[in-house]
């Protein structure tokens, strides 16, 4: 009996912990979504990690050339995968790559996708379906079935040639691909719309690797000539890193997550004196900096004035071809733009009331711009809190004037008094008899 016993819990035990392996196994296979991106370039082709951790960011080689050709990178955010075309030959074969190798699997032909011209232009969409654009000047988009290896063809509303695409904005997003000739378009994928944004803007060439995150879309260029933030609304580009040239060059990330660069932000506040002499002005310099490496766009500087306090302006310059606000009065509520070691300086003058009293006291914030949050700017690349936040905030205390206590008239006693009486008429009587 007793033996039963324990044999129906140990049966128990193995039971459970079979169950339970095949959890414990999804759990350790569960797609990675964060801001880590991938370049696959030349031919035959490479992929590399991009860290953006320094600036410039760094390529580092993930295992050796893969033996083919490949383009149009995407990965997956349902099962963690890369996914590529091949574009030496059976242009219609789905090839995985493993992340951590650069080895390459054929995963064969798909489905209902034409075998020609060869795809270099591709990414996943948050559901985990892959687009692909043919090469050239073509009027469609295939969205891809990678389980069931079938595809779907997407008629476009116009022609355009580009080199890549990406999926920007997360769940609810789109498809965006900045064209050869550096024309942004957004391409809705339930009926093919394609919608120009902007003018073209032919600043560094061929972005030949595009990236989506839920923060934006990024570009590589294929000339080496650097790493840009490309504008959802004007098209236009804004140099971020540099990034090496290739010939064939594609980029793939999470499109699930934010693309962020690191800027260490510090403010610093002054105003020469110790004291306040109530009905004056008291005039601080606060200075915000960008310590990098990245550029910090969108900061946000706060400096609320004291209690009592009620009448202030400001004004600010920035160096190194950042921005701020002119001029604005009150407390300090600005948005600022500062490119690696630029600075903004800001001149806060605030009236002291002829009744105020106590300590002159407030405390002046900076913030990168968070895109990481529902409520954040679409467009921040900054991580917030910034690499050191013990340097984001400073504070300045005035005190009131010292008061010296007045004087105080010396009193005497009846006995002094009688004395000093005493003394006076001695004095008298003498000056009487001296005449």
């Amino acid at each position: 009996m007793t033996f039963h016993v324990r044999s129906s819990s140990a049966s128990r035990w193995v039971a459970a912990a079979a169950l339970a392996a095949p959890m414990l196994a999804m759990a350790q296979t569960e797609p990675v979504c964060d801001g880590r991106l991938f370049l696959s370039q030349n031919s035959s082709t490479s992929l590399n990690s991009v860290s953006t951790t320094s600036n410039p960011m760094t390529f580092t080689a993930i295992g050796g050339a893969a033996g083919i050709t490949y383009n149009a990178l995407g990965y997956s955010p349902t099962n963690g995968q890369l996914y590529a075309m091949r574009t030496d030959g059976n242009g219609n074969f789905l090839q995985r790559l493993d992340q951590t190798s650069g080895t390459v699997t054929n995963l064969g032909a798909v489905a209902s996708l034409p075998a020609s011209p060869v795809y270099n232009t591709g990414t996943v969409g948050t559901d985990g379906t892959y687009y692909v654009k043919p090469f050239g000047n073509t009027s469609v988009v295939y969205a891809i079935d990678t389980a069931a290896l079938t595809a779907s063809a997407i008629a476009l509303s116009q022609p355009f040639t580009a080199s890549d695409m990406a999926w920007v904005g997360g769940v609810g997003g789109s498809l965006y691909s900045v064209a050869d000739n550096g024309q942004l378009f957004s391409i809705n994928v339930a009926d093919g719309t394609v919608t120009p944004i902007g003018t073209p803007d032919a600043t560094g060439g061929v972005l030949g690797a595009q990236f989506g995150g839920t923060n934006g879309l990024f570009g590589s260029a294929n000339n080496g000539s650097g790493f840009y933030q490309i504008d959802l609304g004007t098209g236009q580009k804004t140099l971020i890193s540099g990034s090496p040239a290739s010939g064939t060059n594609d980029g793939a990330n999470c499109p699930n997550a934010a693309i962020t660069f690191p800027a260490d932000l510090s403010i610093t506040k002054t105003n020469g004196q110790t004291t306040y002499t109530p009905g004056t002005n008291v005039v601080y310099t606060i200075t915000v900096t960008n310590q990098g490496p990245f550029a910090a766009m969108g900061a946000k500087v706060t400096d609320a004035l004291p209690s009592g306090i009620s009448t202030a302006n400001w004004s600010c310059t920035a160096s190194a071809g950042g921005s701020c606000t002119a001029s604005g009065t009150g407390g300090i509520d600005d948005t600022i733009n500062l490119p690696n070691a630029g600075t903004a300086t800001y001149t806060l003058t605030m009236a002291v009331p002829a009744n105020f009293t106590g300590n002159l006291a407030n405390t002046a914030t900076v913030a990168a711009a968070d895109g990481t949050s529902a409520s954040a700017d679409a467009n921040a690349i900054n991580v917030n809190p910034d690499p050191n936040p013990a340097n984001d905030s400073a504070t300045a205390t005035v005190t009131p004037p010292v008061t010296q206590p007045a004087t105080p008239v010396p009193t005497l006693d009846v006995w002094a008094l009688g004395l000093l009486a005493g003394l006076l008429g001695v004095m008298g009587f003498r000056r009487r008899g001296a005449q």
